[in-house]
């Protein structure tokens, strides 16, 4: 059932996912060089609180462009979810844990990862990609919330579980060049063994209203199916488009972020 929040509800909630784009425009446009500088999170000094203010400062035009539009589409579509299955006041709940919590969550999973790996760089991390890959991994649990609603939680956890893997698919696919048997088979017989234990429990043929709710889920699934797509490509891009103009796409922090994201999403509602 979609939720019956009041105009003034609704009001508040575009208040709430606006003022992130806001905030990230005005810090990069107005704030001072200087002030930016300090912001972000140099590996080699290590300022505590730029674990969590580095999320919001960015390094070019395009370098904000492409956040806002990656937060446009996570958090528009995993709102629209919530709001379908009654689950606004989660969504409430979960964004600000987001905001706070998963900026500084993935700068220290950042830091550990080039510590152990590459002690003789020196990176600086700024941008709001991390956040946008938790919100990524919000979505996708947005998604198995809303089947599960409509439908039932095995159907969610097949769903789910398949996207998962065809993501990680996808990720593999990009930096292998190919497919490779090892990776596609195991994503094969994950998506398999989920639908065929569902399948066990016996599958009716849907009509009428139970016709028209399938329909409406299987486009939402295929729809963020694509929207998550869209996103992992955008995050992980070509191998030689790493690093470009001495800056390096932090992909560490990327998947970093959809993990810690899946993570944060899930706590909310088991706590």
């Amino acid at each position: 059932m979609a939720d019956t929040a009041s105009p003034r509800s609704l009001a508040l909630d575009a208040t709430l996912l606006l003022s992130i784009p806001l905030l990230l425009t005005a810090i990069h446009f107005l704030a001072p060089t200087t002030l930016q500088q300090a912001l972000v999170f140099d590996h080699t000094r290590f300022n505590g609180y730029t674990l969590l203010t580095a999320a919001y400062v960015h390094a070019s035009n395009t370098h904000l462009v492409s956040n806002l539009v990656g937060y446009g589409l996570t958090a528009t579509y995993t709102y629209a979810l919530c709001l379908f299955v009654d689950e606004r006041r989660w969504f409430r709940r979960t964004l600000p844990i987001h905001l706070v919590a998963l900026p500084v969550l993935v700068n220290l999973t950042s830091y550990a990862i080039f510590q152990l790996q590459y002690p003789d760089a020196d990176p600086v991390s700024r941008g709001f990609s991390g956040v946008v890959g938790g919100l990524g991994g919000f979505l996708l649990v947005a998604l198995y919330v809303f089947v599960k609603k409509r439908h039932d939680g095995q159907l969610a956890y097949a769903v789910g579980l398949t996207i998962f893997l065809l993501l990680m698919q996808l990720i593999d696919l990009r930096y292998a060049g190919g497919f490779r048997a090892s990776v596609t088979g195991l994503v094969l017989l994950g998506s398999g063994l989920v639908f065929v234990q569902y399948a066990r429990h016996g599958v009716e043929v849907p009509d009428g209203k139970a016709r028209r709710d399938a329909v409406i889920t299987a486009g939402a699934v295929g729809l963020v199916g694509v929207v998550l797509g869209v996103l992992i490509l955008g995050l992980f891009p070509e191998a030689e488009a790493l690093v470009e103009g001495g800056s390096f796409t932090n992909v560490f922090a990327h998947a970093a972020g959809f993990v810690w994201g899946i993570v944060l999403t899930i706590s909310p509602r088991i706590s």
